[in-house]
């Protein structure tokens, strides 16, 4: 059987088949006439015994959430087998008595749990599972079963009818378990579009967003161009010109007019930097993988690094939240080799195959400890942050004097 998630609303049909047969409990004649005293049936101890016990400890093991994060994937299918060879030595063990009302229906229960959880696979050990137990427990332990009285004499006889029920039974369970193994696979399929068309909708959406936003903040650096940032430069041409032509100003009036032109010139480079962040970011501009080119090559210029780059070219299809994970992520292991590896040789690489988008940002630095991660390192949280956000698995490989390896991978449309 293929281990699976647990599907949805399962366990609750589990146990109301487990509060089914405490309901069946009560048609059985004999144990009715005397609820006061189960422990002290004549005929009855074992059977019963047997049918109250495992149907307390069924129930238990279906509400008790510790066994289901003790045994983790197990758990489904030790509760199918423990309420199936259960309910078949009941139904064996009870079979002879009058008044007893046959189990068949709970059998179909658990064969329709079966073929919800698992595929067809588990249909098939199911009716070979359970026709070999019965059979046996026929073979061995032949019982009075009123359904038998009508045959010879026989017990080979009889068991050759039984042998033939179970037969015709199995093939029974293998058809009605084919029909729900495929009407669960179609019903997986359709949830596994569906969540694959909410993921395209909501990129879509952030998509959109993101141009929006982008268009706006254009807008707005065009209008601080043309009002703010022509006014402050009018205004420092000005002072320049009016301290070049007044030589023969007094020292105190100069040092102010200087003053004027140092805070005129420092407010016209911070319109400068505010007009160039509001404008497209490189990634809009040139796209990620030459984005990344140009940040790599700028920061091995500024320090001395020997740059390889390994880039694919054709990355269509990438939503805008990937792409500027995948560039903050990579601007910030560039930005910790070039303070605190002293790094000579940093390595980039960006790979898209079989719908896997891999970058890897290797460097010969001094390296540290990814396990023990001090408060001050918030830039490398921040990456697993960033990770976390669109669904992808960043790895740390580094030890001190050894460098340092950046691993990011995740799920794209191919």
């Amino acid at each position: 059987m293929k281990a699976i998630e647990m599907e949805p609303g399962f366990l609750q049909v589990f146990r109301i088949y487990a509060w089914m047969r405490v309901a069946w409990l009560f048609f059985l004649p004999t144990l009715r006439l005397r609820l006061s005293s189960i422990l002290a049936f004549d005929e009855l101890d074992f059977p019963v015994a047997l049918i109250v016990l495992d149907t307390i400890f069924l129930l238990a093991y279906l509400y008790w959430h510790g066994f289901q994060e003790t045994l983790g994937r197990a758990y489904i299918p030790i509760a199918l087998i423990f309420a199936t060879v259960t309910l078949l030595l009941e139904g064996h063990f009870l079979s002879g008595y009058r008044g007893f009302i046959q189990l068949e229906p709970f059998t179909y229960i658990l064969l329709i749990l079966t073929a919800w959880q698992y595929d067809f696979r588990a249909v098939i050990l199911f009716s070979l599972g359970t026709a070999l137990l019965q059979g046996g427990l026929n073979w061995f332990l032949l019982q009075d079963d009123p359904l038998l009285r009508f045959l010879p004499d026989s017990p080979m006889v009889q068991r050759a009818v039984v042998g033939g029920f179970l037969i015709s039974r199995s093939i029974t369970f293998l058809l009605i378990g084919y029909v729900i193994v495929r009407l669960v696979k179609a019903q997986r399929s359709q949830r596994a579009e569906l969540a694959r068309t909410n993921l395209r909708l909501m990129r879509h959406a952030s998509t959109v967003e993101q141009l929006t936003l982008s268009q706006e903040r254009n807008r707005l650096a065009r209008e601080l161009h043309d009002t703010l940032a022509h006014t402050l430069s009018a205004l420092t041409v000005q002072l320049e010109a009016l301290l070049t032509a007044w030589k023969a100003i007094p020292e105190q009036p100069r040092q102010m007019l200087e003053q004027m032109l140092n805070s005129t010139r420092a407010g016209l480079d911070e319109t400068r930097r505010a007009l160039s962040a509001l404008r497209a970011s490189p990634l809009e501009e040139m796209g990620l993988s030459l984005a990344l080119r140009s940040l790599a090559e700028d920061y091995a210029e500024r320090n001395g690094w020997q740059l390889t780059l390994d880039l694919a070219q054709q990355l269509e299809g990438l939503s805008a939240e990937v792409e500027q994970a995948y560039y903050r992520i990579a601007q910030e292991a560039l930005q910790n080799s070039a303070l605190h590896a002293n790094a000579r040789h940093v390595r980039l690489s960006l790979r898209k195959e079989a719908g896997l988008l891999q970058l890897q940002i290797n460097d010969d630095g001094k390296g540290f400890d990814p396990n023990h991660l001090s408060e001050e390192q918030l830039g490398i949280r921040g990456m697993f942050e960033r990770a976390e956000l669109i669904g992808a698995k960043l790895e740390i490989h580094s030890e001190p004097n050894q460098g340092t390896l950046i691993d990011l991978q995740a799920e794209v449309e191919p």
